[in-house]
């Protein structure tokens, strides 16, 4: 119950009270209302003004004559009349003032009937706007479940689909993978074909070079044997060269034995060179390695830094 309902009430019980006050107040100075204490003196005042045998004898004799039956009869109906209109007055006014108490409870009771009916209403009211509320929620509800099903459907699907292309995927990838293995082998075999067709430039290059190597070590050895201008010099520059004691273990080890050492390397660089170009290059040799090389390319390479000191020292003798 609300604050206002509560005032309300309140505001009733205080124009009753001040109601039945005023009632209480008018019935006492009223001569035809009586009280509760009034009117149970007045039964009492009855009880005992009930006419005895004496005091009919009394009154008789207080008439200063003899009555008569009649007379006597008369007097008492009189006298009994009053007493019933007085008594009367009294039950009157006490089923008034009950009426008054039970109209008042009556009222009172259908005021808060009537706050309790609208406050249970406006609590009804409030409870059917809930059910609403939670119908809606829970219609949404269900329009989520069923939302969240299909999706949960759909992204079952897609899953079972994504996992059937990413097996096509890897089957395509191993698929790929191998075709890209024979790719790369398809061009390291075209290198090794190419491989086995420079080697043919590179023997022409070691015999054009070979050539020159024996003219320019011939024409050195001629002047070798003989009187050089300044053979002290040629031979410090010779050391510097070739090196020390690189054909004996001799400090006096002459410039001629020195070269002498140098072409001897030459040669059997030279015979190592023919006896590897005679051998055939193998696919099977270079299939599984990372780059593709010609052993002939490194011993001409080795040939190459003897034969550069051969001319390095032949400059300086010119």
């Amino acid at each position: 119950m609300n604050k206002i309902a509560k005032f309300v009430i309140l505001g009733f019980c205080i124009i009753f009270t001040i109601f039945f006050v005023d009632s209480y107040a008018i019935a006492a100075t009223d001569p035809n209302l009586v009280t509760k204490d009034q009117l149970q003196s007045s039964l009492e005042k009855i009880k005992t003004d009930m006419a005895t045998k004496e005091e009919i004898q009394s009154m008789v004799q207080q008439q200063g004559h003899t009555l008569t039956k009649e007379e006597v009869t008369q007097q008492l109906i009189d006298m009994q009349k009053s007493r019933i209109t007085l008594l009367e007055g009294n039950i009157s006014s006490i089923l008034n003032l009950s009426a008054l108490v039970i109209t008042s409870l009556a009222l009172l009771g259908g005021i808060i009937v009537w706050l309790v009916r609208r406050s249970f209403l406006s609590k009804l009211e409030l409870v059917e706007a809930q059910l609403v509320e939670m119908k809606g929620i829970k219609d949404k509800t269900i329009s989520k479940v069923e939302s969240a099903r299909e999706l949960n459907n759909n992204l079952n699907l897609a899953i079972r689909e994504a996992q059937d292309l990413h097996i096509s995927l890897n089957k395509s990838k191993s698929d790929f993978d191998d075709k890209a293995k024979k790719i790369d082998r398809l061009w390291k075999y075209a290198d090794f074909i190419e491989l086995k067709g420079s080697r043919i430039e590179i023997i022409r290059a070691f015999e054009r070079e070979v050539i020159k190597s024996k003219r320019l070590i011939s024409g050195l050895e001629f002047l070798l044997k003989g009187n050089l201008p300044n053979y002290i010099e040629a031979h410090e520059r010779a050391t510097e060269i070739f090196g020390e004691n690189v054909s004996v273990a001799d400090p006096n080890e002459t410039i001629l034995e020195k070269l002498s050492f140098y072409k001897e390397c030459l040669e059997d660089t030279e015979n190592d060179f023919w006896e590897e170009a005679e051998i055939d290059l193998e696919w099977e040799n270079y299939e599984d390695r990372e780059t593709l090389e010609d052993p002939l390319y490194d011993i001409f390479k080795d040939w190459e830094g003897y034969f550069k000191r051969i001319k390095k020292f032949n400059d300086f003798i010119k």
